[in-house]
């Protein structure tokens, strides 16, 4: 008959053996795959509603672009009156006026209402970029967060499998006489914890894929197999590249392109008539026809006008403010996200260097409980470290999968 502390090595030479391997076997995390970041990020981009919408905001852009080329402030308007007597003493007064009425630009208005046009659709796709890699980010964090997530539920899968299974044949033990019924409990609570661990790995894989499912319209499935994103930057690359800071610049040129707008507004926009008049007086008058060139110029109202403009102005060093600010944080993100990149890389061999160590360590133990100097709850904490050990290795290499993406954000470029 085997001795107690045979068996029991054994049992759990078993379970560690086994876990390892379901996960080792399980972490092709870097490997060729039929799903990258970008065909998430593409697949995202089609269902997002702002980005099927911007074609049309777009195109109602250009036309107020081609209204600003007219050579009236506002289309033409016809005037027309008639003036008669026949419901009063009826001595044949007959007067027709037909005319055209044209708003005319005040100087310079043209002009500037034209900058300011191409500024907007300039505004436009600067906002569409920047529409663009905010939904990169979030694609990013989503994709990795739910593949963390669905890696925590593959460890606790197979931790559970072989949990029970050195549960059940310790039982067998137990029944047989050959170990302790310490011993069962002990394995009993391991599968307990395991259970535990899997159910809370499930729940919140659950949340995160319907937020995966809804943004990127993919299966989880999916996630099998995926490539990480490559560290490799475009040459030439620069700071002032960043949509940010584009979409900063452009909301600024904007801003002084509707100051200098506001400066050709100080009145409403004059107005040059032209009409034909037909006129009688009585029956036996003949008709005269006229010609009529009127004007209108409206006076202005000084601190209607001067309110406008101080708000435009206000609104232009709003905007300077905000492209200093928005230098400073990609300059800073930038930069934060390098660091990261580098901690988390070292990270990830230490992990790695971690998880061979706890192995190693474990492996002592155990020969040290076939020899009767270790007793079994000390042998289940070390199998504890190893195992976590392991799972921490394995996260390691999503987490700096993650901070390459991070990266990449953080320099403005879409997968």
């Amino acid at each position: 008959m085997y001795s107690p502390h045979r068996v029991v090595s054994t049992c759990l030479a078993f379970l560690m053996v086994s876990t390892m391997a379901s996960a080792f076997a399980e972490s092709a995390v870097e490997v060729e795959t039929e799903l990258t970041v970008r065909l998430a990020f593409e697949s995202a981009l089609s269902l997002d509603p702002e980005i099927q919408a911007q074609g049309k905001r777009l195109a109602a852009l250009e036309a107020r672009r081609s209204a600003a080329n007219a050579f009236t402030a506002a289309p033409l308007s016809v005037e027309g009156s008639y003036r008669t007597d026949r419901n009063y003493n009826n001595q044949g007064l007959r007067e027709l006026e037909l005319g055209l009425s044209a708003p005319i630009w005040n100087w310079n208005e043209r002009s500037r209402t034209q900058a300011l046009r191409d500024s907007e659709i300039e505004l436009a796709k600067k906002q569409l970029e920047q529409t663009k890699l905010e939904l990169a980010g979030l694609v990013r964090q989503t994709l990795w967060d739910t593949l963390a997530a669905n890696l925590d539920v593959e460890i606790a899968q197979a931790r559970t499998k072989t949990a029970k299974e050195l549960m059940v044949d310790v039982d067998r033990r137990v029944m047989a006489g050959e170990l302790a019924q310490t011993d069962f409990y002990q394995a009993s609570a391991l599968y307990a914890q395991s259970k535990a661990d899997l159910g809370r790995a499930l729940g919140a894989l659950g949340d995160l894929s319907a937020e995966y499912a809804a943004m990127i319209g993919l299966p989880v499935s999916t996630l099998s197999r995926i490539q990480t994103e490559s560290t490799d930057i475009p040459n030439g690359l620069k700071p002032l590249d960043h949509p940010a800071l584009k979409l900063a610049q452009a909301q600024l040129n904007a801003q002084q392109r509707q100051a200098d707008l506001v400066q050709t507004q100080a009145r409403a926009n004059p107005e040059l008539g032209l009409a034909v008049i037909s006129d009688r007086g009585a029956f036996s008058s003949i008709s005269e026809k006229s010609l009529v060139v009127s004007t209108r110029i409206p006076l202005g109202n000084s601190s209607e006008y001067q309110s406008r403009v101080l708000q435009a102005e206000s609104d232009q060093l709003a905007a300077q403010a905000l492209l200093v600010k928005t230098q400073r944080s990609v300059v800073a993100r930038s930069r934060a996200a390098e660091g990261n990149l580098d901690m988390f890389s070292q990270l990830k061999t230490s992990a790695l260097e971690q998880a061979d160590l706890a192995d190693k360590t474990y492996r002592l133990y155990r020969r040290s409980f076939d020899l009767g100097e270790t007793d079994l709850p000390t042998l289940l904490r070390f199998e504890q470290q190893a195992f976590e050990a392991n799972r921490l290795a394995r996260k390691s290499a999503v987490e700096y999968a993650a901070k390459v993406s991070a990266y990449k954000q953080a320099l403005g470029l879409l997968p």
